[in-house]
């Protein structure tokens, strides 16, 4: 599920006073996932607030004599702490006890039998396009990794998204690729590359740092490395949405990296790459 920025803000406000706990069963999430966004976030539960310590004291009574849902799959780390596997079998049986437990005890929102309009939904998908763009990188890497062993495919990837995330191989390494125009422009690379028109690429290798910003804009991740026929190096940025996080980023760049050379792809420049590439690019997504 997908955080949205008031979900956020409702965590940063009531996490370290409120708890854990409180924070799961008003936003109706899972332990893991409360508890890994405020890790991402930084925050940390205030144990000694006295609405703390009321809170967790109910919530031992209300536990006597019921069986709570399965909140969480099992974790299992491997490589990545973000990485989340489970059994079809496993998830089948969490998603039959979390229903046995909402038809005996309620749905903890009310929200038993509620679908959202059309309307609604548009508008949900429109705030999660603008979420996922304004996401910092550390964020986004943390969603990206989180997979399942159904083909590893993303929980941020659905089939009718206009992004298009998932994992693709290009140039004999499997990654994830945040949209289909940053693919495409891998295997543009990949085109050049084989081509001999630069010596090499690379997907996100390096993250360049602002030094003394504490809040906000902390870093950057270009989508490519490019290595040219001169060994010079430039980093690629494909950018189809200019919003105001993407130009805080190129600014900070400008300021705290003025030697690194970045060359954005802006929506102008992609479509116009995209109609002479994909006469000739293998595995051009249209």
């Amino acid at each position: 599920m997908i955080w949205s920025e008031a979900d956020l803000e409702f965590l940063r406000i009531n996490y370290p006073e409120k708890g854990k706990e409180w924070c799961m069963q008003q936003l109706n999430r899972s332990e893991a996932a409360v508890r890994h966004m405020a890790y991402l976030l930084k925050l940390k539960q205030n144990k000694n607030s006295e609405f703390f310590k009321e809170w967790q004291d109910r919530a031992k009574l209300s536990k006597v004599g019921k069986k709570r849902p399965i909140h969480s799959a099992i974790m299992k780390l491997k490589g990545s702490p973000h990485l989340v596997e489970y059994s079809k079998t496993h998830a089948k049986e969490i998603s039959e006890r979390n229903k046995a437990w909402i038809k005996e005890n309620g749905h903890p929102k009310g929200a038993t039998g509620m679908k959202h309009t059309e309307k609604t939904k548009k508008v949900l998908s429109e705030k999660s396009k603008s979420m996922w763009e304004n996401m910092s990188e550390e964020m986004r890497d943390a969603f990206s990794k989180r997979a399942s062993i159904n083909g590893n495919k993303t929980t941020m990837n659905r089939s009718n998204a206009s992004w298009k995330a998932d994992w693709r191989e290009i140039g004999g390494y499997r990654k994830y690729y945040r949209s289909r125009w940053e693919a495409n422009y891998a295997r543009y690379l990949e085109w050049l590359k084989v081509n001999k028109q630069i010596i090499d690429w690379k997907h996100e290798p390096d993250t360049f740092w602002f030094e003394g910003i504490k809040r906000g804009v902390m870093s950057y991740l270009p989508d490519f490395k490019v290595t040219e026929l001169n060994m010079s190096i430039a980093y690629h940025e494909v950018k189809g949405w200019m919003d105001a996080r993407s130009i805080t980023k190129i600014k900070r760049m400008a300021k705290y990296h003025p030697t690194v050379k970045l060359i954005v792809i802006d929506s102008k420049a992609y479509k116009s790459l995209e109609k002479k590439a994909k006469l000739f690019v293998k595995g051009w997504e249209s």
